[in-house]
């Protein structure tokens, strides 16, 4: 058996401390400012959690995984129970992060949840559709920048699963059937939450259905809305999601009032979404 001189130990990171090891920091990847902002907003909201992952010294002392923790330590002014690992061989620092991370739909899996890459997906884009319902709004592809970390999705999903599970469940048969697929299943789901709420009515459910284009009425706002994405989807030019969004919302307008035959329909995406009318309005 190869003998190996690794010790680990687990240590109590002040920043204090996370100072000292950052002056061991010679040679490793260049810092993320964006992951550092992060990492310290998470460790100040009380959402960092001591995971077990570690801080990684080779032989020689330096210091080969963990300097965005650190930083992130002396920044926040908190401090963190993290194993401390000592001895690797210089040239590991090649090895560190070549497996698959794990994702939010894995945890959610793991927690027992079901349909979980719809659902992690559907959270995600509540979250930016609750922070940005502005002009200013960047949703769907064009809000990739927005991130939450898979405990705040976690959290999210346990103290919402019923309601978000049972629209999920309502529209994933109407995605199966539409073809071809205009718009993706957590999508659909969003555009029925911000319509209906936690709870859409069968009207919502009903509107869904000519929103992808398994019912149709030549004329209406629905259907040109089914027609924008389905000539989107075949030539492959894709269409702002907020711009469906506000779409959606306006064609629903006109659903809950007949769906009646329109000849002038738009919506600005440099303007605020429109407002959704109840069915007693």
């Amino acid at each position: 058996m190869k003998q190996t001189n690794l010790s680990v130990e687990l240590t109590y990171v002040t920043p204090e401390l996370a100072e000292n090891y950052l002056r061991f920091n010679n040679k490793n990847r260049n810092i993320g400012i964006k992951n550092i902002e992060f990492l310290v907003s998470e460790m100040i909201n009380g959402r960092f959690i001591e995971n077990g992952e570690s801080i990684v010294f080779d032989k020689n002392g330096a210091l080969k995984d963990g300097q965005h923790r650190l930083l992130s330590i002396v920044k926040s002014g908190k401090s963190y129970f993290i194993p401390v690992v000592r001895g690797v061989e210089p040239i590991a620092m090649s090895t560190y992060d070549t497996g698959k991370s794990r994702s939010a739909s894995d945890v959610l899996s793991i927690n027992g949840f079901k349909n979980t890459a719809v659902l992690a997906a559907f959270i995600l884009n509540i979250s930016r559709y609750s922070i940005n319902k502005s002009k200013s709004s960047k949703m769907g592809a064009e809000g990739k920048a927005h991130k939450l970390t898979n405990q705040q999705i976690l959290d999210y999903c346990e103290s919402n699963y019923d309601w978000l599970n049972e629209i999920i469940k309502n529209l994933e048969p109407v995605y199966k059937k539409s073809n071809p697929k205009t718009i993706s299943l957590s999508a659909m789901c969003l555009i029925a939450y911000v319509i209906g709420g936690e709870e859409p009515s069968s009207d919502v459910y009903d509107f869904m259905n000519y929103l992808v284009g398994l019912s149709r009425s030549q004329g209406t706002a629905s259907n040109y809305i089914y027609t924008k994405m389905y000539n989107s989807k075949i030539n492959k030019e894709p269409l702002s999601f907020y711009w469906i969004l506000g779409m959606s919302i306006k064609a629903y307008n006109f659903h809950i009032e007949g769906n009646p035959a329109v000849k002038y329909f738009k919506f600005d995406i440099s303007k605020d979404l429109p407002k959704v009318l109840s069915i007693n309005n």
